[in-house]
């Protein structure tokens, strides 16, 4: 009769020492890369859901004459981040000069300067973020892990003016209306 619990005890004891040995082999190893590019397209979604957000007729607001409007800040995130892209490319490129532009034709810029870093992201492995590159601006050189931290900084920095932008205006940012 003492037989059973002690074999009951030791199958117990063997299976949960096998659980973390079967638990890590279903679990994928994180991956520094897969973990930036979510990051970049968390940060994406972020300002475009702010672009969404302001009205139309709201695009050329200015807190003060100085500051750049609405529309000319989310341009500059877009200009900035392709810059970024196409230095990852190899190709130097030039802040791009847009002339006014209407909240779709904002919106659609951003999108498609969005998904070129994404794509270029998704090319990349954990090894290559070790890798020496040319910064896009000044005259150094970083690794590419410290590369793509330059266009997410001016995503997130872009944002938090922008939430002032629409708390201005009295609307409420999607970051914070999602909570």
């Amino acid at each position: 009769m003492r037989a059973l619990p002690h074999a009951c005890v030791t199958v117990l004891v063997v299976i949960a020492m096998a659980m973390p040995t079967l638990l890590s082999a279903q679990t994928p190893a994180p991956s520094i890369t897969k973990e930036m590019a979510a990051g970049f397209q968390r940060a994406s979604n972020d300002i475009l859901d702010i672009a969404e957000a302001m009205p139309a007729e709201k695009y050329s607001y200015k807190p003060t004459p100085e500051m750049s409007s609405f529309a000319d800040q989310l341009v500059h995130v877009a200009g900035i981040v392709q810059r970024f892209v196409d230095t990852s490319k190899g190709v130097k490129t030039e802040a791009a000069h847009h002339d006014a532009m209407a909240k779709p034709e904002v919106i659609a810029l951003l999108k498609k300067t969005f998904q070129s870093g994404q794509d270029s992201l998704a090319q990349l492995t954990d090894a290559q973020l070790l890798e020496p590159v040319k910064f896009p601006f000044g005259d150094r050189t970083v690794t590419r892990f410290t590369f793509w931290q330059g266009p997410l900084y001016q995503i997130r920095n872009h944002h938090g003016q922008l939430v002032v932008y629409l708390r201005m205006n009295g609307i409420v940012p999607p970051t914070t209306a999602r909570r």
